[in-house]
């Protein structure tokens, strides 16, 4: 399979290099285009006042990819519409951090994958539950043998979002739905040496799901990573609320 390859750490993370290692592994054919940097926290920005630069890399004296002066979901927009249009198949990540819950809100790694899926791609958006870069050293090797099974799985021309464990072993694979809790906002007041004062976001924890957004059926993306499972729950693009389109409906003219 043809696949494009993109993240939002930037195209010399080490997340985006274990998965063109695994991918490649398996046959695939890769075409890597990145942000030149780091993303982290993007969400599906994308640039409109100023040019892409783009930018060939090597790494071992060898074409590894093109790195983009964009977001990801530009990367993954240049990639589709004129890099690699061939490609069947766009996959983000490896994300230093993980994107469960309401994080796939906030997502660059996720932004990136959706650009695949809107335009009748699969698309997978991959994250690690770590925000510690040495938990990448073992990652590869924890992970080859679930890589097979997730591809094959992952055949749609949708997004799957796929989550791994920081645990010393992977039990295994979940389908999962998205937990529905939220964001408990906490931020710590400081002053900078010139008596500015400024807010730096602390560390972020989750609300409890609300009891009426629960559904037992499947156990959430949270609970799959916390469980030492990898979390694989299928998103769609569209947020249209259609139980209350009737009730809006009625103020239509």
């Amino acid at each position: 399979m043809k696949i494009l390859l993109s993240n939002d750490d930037g195209i010399h993370a080490s997340g985006l290099r274990i998965l063109y290692r695994l991918l490649l592994e398996l046959g695939h054919e890769i075409y890597i285009v990145a942000p030149h940097r780091q993303h982290s926290g993007s969400s599906h920005s994308i640039t409109l006042s100023t040019p892409l630069l783009t930018h060939k890399i090597y790494k071992d004296k060898q074409f590894y990819g093109i790195a983009v002066d964009g977001s990801p979901a530009d990367a993954v927009k240049l990639g589709i519409a004129e890099l690699y249009p061939q490609a069947e198949m766009v996959v983000s990540g490896i994300n230093l951090g993980p994107n469960v819950g309401p994080s796939i809100y906030y997502s660059g790694t996720v932004a990136a994958a959706f650009e695949g899926s809107v335009t009748g791609k699969i698309a997978l958006a991959f994250s690690l539950d770590s925000f510690a870069e040495q938990d990448f050293e073992c990652l590869e090797a924890k992970l080859r043998p679930f890589m097979a099974k997730i591809i094959s799985t992952c055949q749609h021309p949708i997004l799957y979002n796929i989550n791994i464990p920081n645990t010393p072993a992977i039990h295994g694979i979940w389908t999962t739905r998205q937990f529905q809790g939220f964001y408990t906002d906490q931020y710590e007041k400081r002053q900078n040496p010139y008596g500015r004062e400024y807010y730096w976001l602390k560390t972020i924890s989750f609300s409890k799901e609300p009891a009426d957004k629960m559904q037992p059926t499947y156990h959430h993306d949270v609970e799959a990573i916390h469980q030492g499972y990898i979390s694989m729950t299928p998103l769609q693009f569209d947020l249209t609320n259609y139980a209350h389109l009737p009730n809006t409906a009625q103020a239509s003219c």
